[in-house]
């Protein structure tokens, strides 16, 4: 294995001054001076011949070089501290978990009845990244995307199926298709379909309808609850909600769905790890699969309980 081409100290300090945007809180927290630190990063640029952070005076600034470097310096410097402590402490590591932000609010009741089963801690992460090679970090991942079937080994979890949804009362308004181009079309900007997809196989020109864009599902999950118009979301994530009649799929005659294989279950190929991944793996099954429909398997989130 070849060398770092800078300091392991070098970066430590680096990743403080970039968390707290500042050499003199980096310097009280290291119990290093403000021009040891500035020097330390001056030095680390140098190496790198690469600016790391924009300065203004005495202040100090994560430019986009620094940002992308402190997310995986960190990411690194947590997975050291995660070796250390399983050679220095008695306590199992962590079971991790990682998913998309979409499909983060199911992993709740998988969380808590792993906390009742498992001795250990678990570890879960929200991202919308899907490299190809840090996912075999975590003990369990679920994918989601156009892309999410190829990595080797990846389980489908049902399909997902897209339609319109809205609130009951808004619902009650929409009597046919051109009702439904009436109302602001809530867009996911991460989605891996669109409005306009389902629009043309509705034979729908939807050129006038007013669109509100968002980057998370659920901030579109928000909005729907607040009346602010139709969504066209997986109906697994949206499963929770129309399960509990807070939501409900557009009653529109005819209507043809957007149905993709997009979301899957991938397990650590570490034996060590293998039997504790597969008991976390048969909850998220239970938890995550969905039938023909798209709607969720389970109906534990339909009391609004955790069962």
């Amino acid at each position: 294995m070849s060398r770092l081409p800078v300091s392991l100290s070098s970066l430590e300090i680096f990743a403080e001054a970039g968390r707290l945007q500042s050499f003199r809180k980096a310097g009280e927290n290291l119990s290093l001076s403000t021009s040891a630190i500035s020097q330390a990063v001056r030095k680390l640029e140098d190496r790198l011949s690469q600016q790391l952070f924009d300065r203004t005076g005495n202040a100090v600034k994560l430019n986009v070089h620094g940002i992308r470097l402190l997310r995986d310096v960190e990411t690194g410097i947590e997975h050291m501290r995660m070796g250390l402590e399983a050679i220095t402490q008695r306590n199992p590591l962590p079971l991790t978990m990682r998913s998309p932000p979409g499909l983060a609010p199911l992993f709740t009741p998988v969380i808590q009845r792993l906390l009742f089963s498992e001795d250990c801690d678990v570890r879960f992460v929200s991202d919308e990244t899907q490299e190809q090679t840090s996912f075999h970090d975590f003990d369990v991942t679920v994918f989601c995307g156009a892309r999410a079937g190829l990595h080797t080994g990846a389980e489908i979890l049902g399909p997902d199926v897209f339609l319109p949804v809205c609130r009951p009362d808004v619902a009650s308004r929409i009597n046919g298709m051109a009702d439904l181009l009436h109302y602001p079309l809530l867009v996911n900007e991460t989605a891996a379909v669109t409005w306009d997809e389902w629009l043309k196989t509705n034979n729908l020109n939807g050129g006038g309808s007013k669109r509100i864009y968002f980057n998370r599902a659920a901030h579109i999950i928000a909005a729907l609850l607040d009346g602010a118009g139709v969504a066209l979301e997986s109906l697994r994530i949206l499963s929770p909600q129309i399960q509990r009649g807070e939501l409900t799929i557009c009653p529109l005659q005819g209507m043809k769905s957007l149905r993709r294989n997009l979301t899957y279950l991938y397990l650590t190929t570490d034996p060590s790890k293998s039997q504790r991944a597969e008991r976390a793996a048969h909850l998220i099954r239970e938890y995550f699969n969905t039938e023909e429909d798209g709607i969720l398997r389970s109906k534990h989130f339909a009391s609004g309980l955790l069962k």
